[in-house]
């Protein structure tokens, strides 16, 4: 949520406290004589965030110059003598057409290489063994290759049988946020930039394991009855991104010593899903041109042997 120039965000906290969440962070604010606006992160908490860091990426390419995005990262305690690690980011965007040729993908992978690299400060000073990390935001990476699986018989794109197959562009996200690094002519036969890093995080595509294909979270479709296929959502959402059904939204998941936490707490991903948000009976059809995401954590006592 940007807050420049606005109360929004100010009045989001007032009536996020009244629910619970009497924990925040955010992105730092901007004023006039920074040339920039926030980046609009937020995390809101019903338990103790005891820690807080946030970076700001290179600067973005065309409008998204304006926006000082970046990440933003919690330390929440959740009892018990355990933490949760809470990752939050907003990335350069695309306008139109993306191929993954294009400028403003290479950026918005050399920003997603800044990331990891906040990850390897912060995570081995915060985080204990057994504490579950999750990277979660608006990646504005497409992981749907867009392939019809049976264009013969149905001549448009469906969520499920269309959305099981990884883009080139996902699987770049994924190897850059791992730390694996990319093939550097997958950008192109003149970049020599790998993103490769020294340390590797065992990363895990939520939404994609769970689901089986990468779900719409922004610019989805419905189809009526004679097979005519209409955008989702028309106010919230430019006319040039209606249809494009788009997966850029994620819950990823790190924890690869889950079993050795020092209290015997042992952190397990329960569910996770989309949450469209829709508004009926409201001047606008969803509270955002994106779905939200979700996921259910549960901490439990190891049994012991």
């Amino acid at each position: 949520m940007f807050e420049y120039a606005s109360s929004r965000r100010a009045r989001l906290f007032a009536a996020a406290e009244k629910l619970g969440y009497k924990y925040y962070v955010a992105s730092e604010r901007r004023f006039l004589w920074h040339m920039a606006i926030d980046g609009g992160l937020v995390i809101l908490s019903k338990l103790p965030i005891v820690h807080m860091e946030t970076i700001t990426y290179q600067r973005g390419m065309g409008p998204d110059w304006l926006a000082q995005k970046g990440v933003l990262y919690a330390k929440v305690d959740v009892g018990g003598g355990s933490h949760t690690h809470v990752f939050t980011t907003h990335t350069q965007a695309s306008y139109g057409e993306v191929v993954v040729t294009q400028p403003d993908v290479k950026r918005r992978l050399a920003q997603l290489y800044e990331f990891h690299g906040f990850m390897e400060q912060v995570l081995p000073k915060y985080r204990a063994k057994g504490e579950p990390v999750i990277l979660t935001g608006d990646f504005n990476v497409d992981s749907r290759n867009h392939q019809l699986s049976d264009p013969e018989h149905v001549s448009y794109e469906r969520e499920v049988e269309d959305g099981i197959n990884t883009s080139e562009e996902g699987m770049a996200m994924m190897a850059v946020l791992s730390g694996h690094g990319i093939d550097p002519k997958v950008l192109g036969p003149d970049n020599q930039d790998t993103f490769k890093s020294k340390v590797v995080f065992d990363l895990h595509d939520t939404l994609k394991e769970r689901l089986g294909y990468h779900p719409v979270t922004f610019g989805n479709t419905v189809v009526d009855e004679h097979g005519v296929v209409h955008p989702r959502e028309t106010i919230l959402t430019t006319t040039q991104d209606n249809k494009v059904m788009h997966s850029i939204d994620y819950v990823l998941w790190y924890n690869p010593d889950a079993d050795q936490h020092s209290k015997g707490i042992v952190a397990s991903m329960e569910d996770v899903g989309v949450v469209p948000n829709f508004t009926p009976g409201m001047p606008f059809t969803q509270i955002s041109d994106h779905y939200g995401v979700s996921a259910d954590i549960r901490f439990a006592r190891k049994e012991k042997e």
